[in-house]
């Protein structure tokens, strides 16, 4: 017989604490209004149990070298992480009513009083990339079920029907990209998502007993995007539209000046527990990024992580001077479709 034992023993960082920095994160759409989140950074050792934002921070947005004035402080969010101690992380969300065009180029600066004012630019926002999707094809379903049952509300007389849906589908989606601009290096992000539409909201007292909840798994496999099998799990929660995210980078070195055709086979694994009224959608994203998205992007796939705050140091690509985030660009084309 072996017998394992093990001991912890505490270890005191004898490193240099490093003060937090500003953070700015900003993917300009060609067509929609600027829009940034703006916080602190982390640092992984650190002691500070508070990243509220001070107050008269502020940011300011210039396109093609021309001063556009002040955005908007529109809202804040805070994330908490439970730590011990535990730690509250707070966004700060702004936007500005201008609407960028193909070809502008966009940079935000940011200032806090204790802070170093900070900036990021973009490349040349991309056209639209040039892609086709065709319907995508249910190639076997694995198993399928949705059963409702009547849930006691606390404290009432009423019950509500909870569904109990049950679903694993093989899919496969034809995309076929056409070079927009030959002769030079164009870059892409293939994006698949889980997306919800319909009311979360359950009677008082049911919120943490019949929380819904969804597995979703996505397979890429191509010569070109690589192959990548992204399981992700998450609790939904009572908001409606948050989604998991799996992606993979690529460029058209290998198709300039022509066209590839790839088919992404795909497997949707879902298991929900909500009220009839919510549906669940896969959405493919094709994105047209700029050098500095396509940087953020693939550091973000190849370390296997959603960045949801930097610590320092980081292995996240940035492009801001004097802080960390990104200011970039992206053009989109979107297919969404049902998984049941």
């Amino acid at each position: 017989m072996v017998l394992f034992s093990a001991c912890t023993k505490p270890l005191k960082f004898k490193g240099e604490y490093v003060d937090p920095k500003l953070v700015v994160n900003c993917i300009a759409v060609p067509g929609e209004p600027i829009k940034a989140v703006v916080y602190k950074s982390d640092f992984v050792f650190d002691t500070i149990t508070d990243y509220a934002m001070p107050e008269g921070t502020q940011a300011f947005l210039f396109v093609n070298g021309e001063s556009k004035g002040e955005m908007q402080l529109n809202s804040d969010t805070t994330y908490y992480d439970y730590l011990n101690p535990p730690v509250f992380f707070v966004n700060y969300h702004f936007t500005h009513d201008y609407v960028p065009q193909i070809g502008d180029v966009v940079k935000i600066s940011v200032t806090a009083p204790g802070f170093d004012e900070i900036e990021g630019s973009s490349e040349a926002l991309p056209n639209e990339p040039i892609g086709s999707f065709e319907d995508a094809r249910l190639t076997k379903w694995d198993t399928t079920s949705a059963s409702g049952y009547n849930v006691p509300v606390p404290g009432t007389d009423s019950t509500i029907l909870v569904w109990l849906k049950n679903y694993r589908k093989h899919l496969t989606v034809t995309i076929e990209i056409t070079d927009p601009n030959p002769g030079v290096l164009d870059l892409y992000c293939l994006e698949a998502s889980m997306r919800t539409e319909g009311d979360w909201t359950f009677p008082d007292g049911l919120e943490h007993s019949e929380q819904p909840a969804e597995l979703h798994q996505v397979y890429f496999n191509d010569p070109i995007i690589g192959t990548s099998t992204v399981e992700l799990e998450d609790q939904f929660g009572i908001d409606v539209g948050l989604t998991n995210r799996s992606r993979s980078t690529f460029n058209d070195a290998t198709f300039d000046g022509g066209s590839y055709r790839m088919e992404i086979p795909m497997v949707t694994n879902t298991l929900f527990k909500a009220n009839d009224s919510i549906n669940a959608f896969v959405e493919i994203k094709l994105r047209h990024l700029t050098e500095g998205a396509y940087n953020y992007y693939t550091t973000i796939t190849s370390g296997n992580s959603l960045s949801q705050y930097y610590s320092e140091p980081v292995g996240v690509y940035s492009n801001v001077k004097n802080g960390f985030g990104l200011v970039a660009g992206s053009n989109d084309k979107v297919i969404s479709f049902p998984v049941w």
